[in-house]
């Protein structure tokens, strides 16, 4: 076994900031890391974790399980997801998901004392961090998204937000990571593979992280859980790549196919073009003389 965990991986994320009262620190220290650039951060001093599933609206429709799902002291709730493989539709997804944070906040009838609800709602910020390249964005590291006014680019209203966080994107070296975001890029992307947690000298949050992160501390059902997802991670890297390299093999035999048959093509136009048989042509490209006449 490692000595620590890889966030990267499902379990291992949720192990790292999804634990009650185990993980509330990194999670309240990594969200204000990636919110403190914002005009009106708030600094989040408390959360509180929410039950991660949500069950569908309607008869037969698919429910929802998010990675975290967390609420502030000032009830704005965040969706926080670790995504290590790429998929179809993914902004659609996390599109989806924000929708749904906002569209729960609201309820039917009147309260107790017989007002009906008003539309007002606690923002919903989805963050995503990804280990793959999120093609419809552009190439960079964090990029934050909210509803703007398409011509003076102000914001209307405060109630969804979007962070996506692309790990290959980063690449930065320790020595070179300099905000506090850089240093928890940094370690979710490296700690795994690098089977260590960089900045703990000068830094106490990330001293929790070494501890929270350690195999040793862990309770055999997480240590299987952990495991299993690891063994379940690999299985589908290994599928992935072993489709790819067929889809790749087959398409160059495709390729030297066509390339052959095209190579034939260019030959049998200049042989009629000097006059040559037919009969002769076919005999030397391989083509039969229906394809040559259609030439």
């Amino acid at each position: 076994m490692p000595k620590y965990i890889d966030p990267t991986y499902d379990a291992g994320f949720k192990l790292t900031f999804g634990r009650e009262n185990v993980s509330e620190e990194l999670l309240i220290g990594i969200l204000n890391a990636l919110l403190c650039t914002n005009e009106d951060y708030e600094e989040i001093t408390s959360v509180t974790y929410l039950n991660n599933e949500r069950m569908a609206e309607w008869k037969d429709g698919k429910g929802i399980r998010y990675d975290i799902l967390c609420e502030t002291e000032t009830h704005n709730r965040f969706i926080v997801e670790m995504q290590k493989f790429d998929q179809s539709y993914f902004i659609d997804r996390a599109s989806f998901y924000v929708a749904r944070g906002i569209a729960e906040q609201g309820y039917r009838g009147k309260d107790e004392e017989n007002v009906g609800w008003d539309y007002s709602l606690k923002p919903v910020y989805g963050v995503f961090i990804c280990n793959f390249n999120i093609g419809t964005l552009d190439s960079k590291v964090i990029t934050r998204a909210r509803v703007l006014d398409e011509e003076s680019y102000k914001p209307i209203g405060d109630k969804t937000r979007y962070y996506f966080i692309q790990l290959p994107h980063f690449e930065k070296e320790e020595d070179e990571c300099e905000s506090l975001i850089d240093m928890w890029i940094y370690n979710i992307k490296n700690m795994g593979a690098r089977q260590e947690v960089a900045f703990m000298r000068n830094n106490e949050i990330f001293k929790r992280l070494e501890k929270v992160t350690s195999v040793a501390s862990l309770t055999p059902a997480e240590r299987r859980s952990y495991e299993a997802d690891v063994k379940n991670a690999r299985d589908t890297l290994n599928q992935i790549r072993t489709a790819e390299e067929r889809g790749e093999k087959r398409g160059e035999k495709r390729g030297e196919k066509r390339g052959e048959k095209n190579a034939q093509i260019r030959i049998a136009r200049n042989m009629l073009a000097g006059g040559m048989a037919l009969e002769s042509i076919s005999s030397m490209t391989g083509l039969s003389i229906t394809d040559i006449e259609k030439l």
